[in-house]
């Protein structure tokens, strides 16, 4: 079965993304309108560094003069319009975004991309402000703490927001499950190891060699390494291509190899990928077969963890034990192979 979020998803938000006016100009994107009814599922908490460091809407562009990294150990400035250098202004600003963030037990974050102070994979670089790798000031301290950033593009993309959301609640749910144990680890590696082969399967390969070789009673520091190197491949950015192609290969298996027969699937249409071949589309059923999954206790590849409340859990727990046995579909084979490169990849 897939591993389940019940407590709603606490996500940080760049403040100008959550439609408030902050911006240089006084301006703000509405990002918000592309989830929907979706939005109810979060607890947002907007913040902007660049007003907690008292500059001011509206207010002079700042550009940085190398990458938000570079910013944080004093190797690069952050200036306005007019040469003025704000760098200080800007990073006690950033902590106390960081330090509001912390309050509201947030770990994940949509954040602006390509701002000098939010920027996460791309940062504007000079006074003609162009694209350069590397984050702003801001997103380069979230990266420090490795909370798990989304850019805010993702959010205009059905197919983006998609892939990173699945990641997001792994990532969330691997974060705070407990593992004190090799089980535990095995346990947790069983539910996410079709999405790390998508995203890196040399690397789940080996996670999955090294696994099957722990000793009987690991470490406790061998265990937290085993987390962490699951949790930064989990925060990779993908890409389009790869993206596609992991949907399709979901929706494939679901329709065509899922066993679903006598499973309600709702409104749910029963055209093949090659009648839809609108990814937005596919992109909508699927996430309306991660609530089929849910209701029928079935384990939906390559989006290993579910976001539902508790209200729901207990009403899908309650009408499975009404109906029998539940039915655990292991997409995987009968028996989890804790090495990935021996596993039946569905996705």
């Amino acid at each position: 079965m897939p591993g389940v979020l019940t407590d709603k998803v606490r996500l940080g938000i760049s403040a100008c993304v959550y439609n408030c006016p902050v911006r240089y100009n006084g301006k703000a994107v509405d990002g918000m309108v592309h989830l929907g009814r979706e939005r109810n599922d979060y607890a947002f908490t907007p913040v902007c560094p660049e007003c907690l460091a008292g500059l001011g809407v509206p207010r002079e562009p700042i550009h940085l003069t190398g990458p938000g990294q570079a910013v944080l150990c004093g190797e690069a400035q952050v200036r306005n319009r007019h040469g003025r250098d704000v760098s200080q202004q800007l990073l006690e600003g950033a902590r106390d975004a960081m330090a509001a963030l912390e309050r509201a037990q947030v770990q994940a974050v949509i954040i602006k991309e390509s701002s000098p102070s939010c920027g996460v994979t791309k940062a504007q670089i000079g006074r003609r402000r162009r694209a350069e790798t590397g984050a702003g000031v801001f997103g380069a301290m979230l990266l420090e703490r490795g909370w798990f950033l989304i850019p805010d593009e993702a959010l205009a993309s059905p197919v983006k927001w998609w892939d990173w959301r699945r990641r997001m609640h792994a990532w969330l749910w691997l974060k705070d499950r407990p593992i004190s144990s090799a089980r535990d680890l095995y346990d947790a590696w069983h539910v996410l190891k079709f999405v790390l082969q998508e995203i890196d399967r040399p690397l789940a390969e080996q996670i999955g060699r090294d696994l099957a070789a722990l000793p009987k009673n690991p470490p406790a520091e061998k265990l937290e390494e085993f987390r962490t190197v699951i949790l930064d491949a989990l925060r990779r950015p993908s890409t389009l291509p790869r993206i596609r192609q992991a949907m399709w290969k979901t929706y494939v298996h679901a329709k065509k190899k899922g066993r679903l027969d006598g499973v309600d699937l709702h409104e749910l249409s029963v055209d093949s990928p090659e009648v839809i071949a609108n990814s937005t589309k596919i992109a909508a059923e699927l996430a309306l077969m991660e609530r089929v999954s849910f209701e029928n206790d079935l384990l939906f590849a390559t989006t290993p963890v579910l976001a539902r409340d508790k209200r729901r859990v207990r009403n899908r727990d309650a009408e499975l034990a009404s109906a029998g046995d539940a039915v655990d579909i292991d997409t995987a084979g009968d028996e989890p192979d804790a090495t990935a490169g021996d596993a039946e990849n569905p996705a």
